[in-house]
């Protein structure tokens, strides 16, 4: 899938549910639908996704947005004085986000990463060879136990693929490597992709009938449904004496492949475990796909900020000059938030950045400097501002 196909197409529904758990927070049914709102919104104008785009910020097609959203919420607010003077200076007119805007184009920001670059099939043919994958499949008919030789293998032989044939093929491919006395392959960094760019050189079977349209709303379904909740909780959801892999979701911030080599590395592990359950799953190719791009989102959820710690940081970076302290007026001025008293979080988060110009010269005027977050902080500063006052 090229980038441009990603800016252009799909729709999306985003849903903005108040902090009741870090996983409900936001999951897409499109991420790239943001595409589309980075281009009519005019942050093309200065930033590139890879080649398409303006050359004034930083290209955000290959920096590795390794944050939440509202971690996102916290960079666009640290540097909104230089934003704000270079659209100044390029006569650029500054955009206002709904609160679904800004998590769209956030959420599209953060899904980049998940597509892979191109594979390349002379490190593939190497790493085919020295994993031991020809011990069961040639490059040209069956072997004895009937491996299938890679012309068998679909002309678009991808990560989902894998995925799939490693559920479905799991019990055959292990007895096989048992006999054999081989160890079951790992592979790690591109070898995955670089593998697959190998075998689409060999491979003659017809395309997989498979339209790529990640889903992490109907990953998180599929997640259930496969019955991966008897093996995985996500941030303590779930099973209790499996493992968490909410505490792991930083890994998963990571292109298909490599997401699908993790799945791939474990499945003799997590096989076995289905088995003693008597409960193997299969997966459809949209099912694999949804469930990785699933994965894949875990880091961009933000847990639940805490008010009281929120409290602290509005009065330590100077807010409360302006906005004052518990419905009492600043020792500058008097902004009231009390409008954003149990708005999702998105919606503060956008108003940050709609009245950043505002904002900016009164701070200027008034000789304050403009305050600077930890990505850690944002979530705790917006809980505290919607967190009506007690009476």
């Amino acid at each position: 899938m090229k980038i441009g196909a990603i800016i252009s197409n799909g729709t999306i529904i985003v849903l903005l549910v108040a902090f009741t758990s870090a996983v409900a927070q936001i999951l897409s049914e499109d991420p790239s639908r943001g595409g589309s709102l980075f281009v009519s919104k005019g942050c093309v104008k200065c930033h590139a996704v890879q080649d398409k785009g303006g050359r004034t910020g930083p290209n955000l097609g290959i920096i590795a947005l390794d944050a939440t959203q509202l971690e996102l919420a916290t960079e666009l607010w640290n540097h909104a004085p230089t934003m704000l003077t270079g659209m100044e200076r390029e006569g650029i007119a500054k955009p206002t986000l709904t609160a679904q805007e800004f998590a769209e184009i956030t959420t599209y920001l953060y899904f980049l990463r998940f597509f892979d670059e191109a594979g390349d099939a002379d490190s593939g043919e190497y790493v085919f060879a020295q994993k031991g994958c020809r011990s069961c499949h040639r490059v040209s008919g069956r072997d004895e136990n009937g491996g299938p030789g890679l012309d068998e293998f679909p002309r678009n032989a991808s990560p989902v693929y894998m995925s799939q044939a490693v559920w479905k093929h799991s019990r055959r491919m292990m007895a096989r490597m048992l006999r054999i006395g081989k160890e079951w392959p790992t592979f790690s960094g591109n070898e995955m992709i670089d593998v697959l760019a190998y075998i689409k050189t060999r491979a003659k079977g017809p395309e997989e009938p498979y339209s790529f349209r990640p889903n992490p709303k109907k990953g998180r379904a599929v997640f259930t449904a496969k019955g991966c909740t008897k093996c995985h909780s996500i941030y303590g959801e779930g099973v209790k004496d499996g493992i968490d892999l909410g505490n792991r979701a930083e890994s998963y911030y990571t292109s298909l492949s490599q997401i699908a080599s993790r799945m791939w590395n474990k499945s003799p592990e997590m096989f076995l475990r289905a088995s003693m359950k008597d409960d193997v799953p299969q997966f459809t190719a949209e099912e694999i796909t949804d469930l990785l791009a699933y994965l894949y989102f875990l880091h961009y959820t933000d847990k639940p900020g805490d008010a009281a710690r929120g409290k602290t940081i509005f009065l330590n970076i100077g807010c409360a000059q302006c906005h004052g302290l518990d419905g009492k007026r600043g020792t500058l001025m008097y902004v009231d938030l009390s409008k954003y008293w149990n708005s999702p979080p998105a919606e503060i988060a956008a108003n940050m950045w709609n009245h950043s110009n505002s904002m900016q010269k009164a701070a200027a005027g008034k000789g304050v400097p403009w305050p600077q977050l930890k990505k850690e902080e944002m979530a705790d500063l917006l809980e505290f501002i919607r967190t009506p006052i007690k009476k």
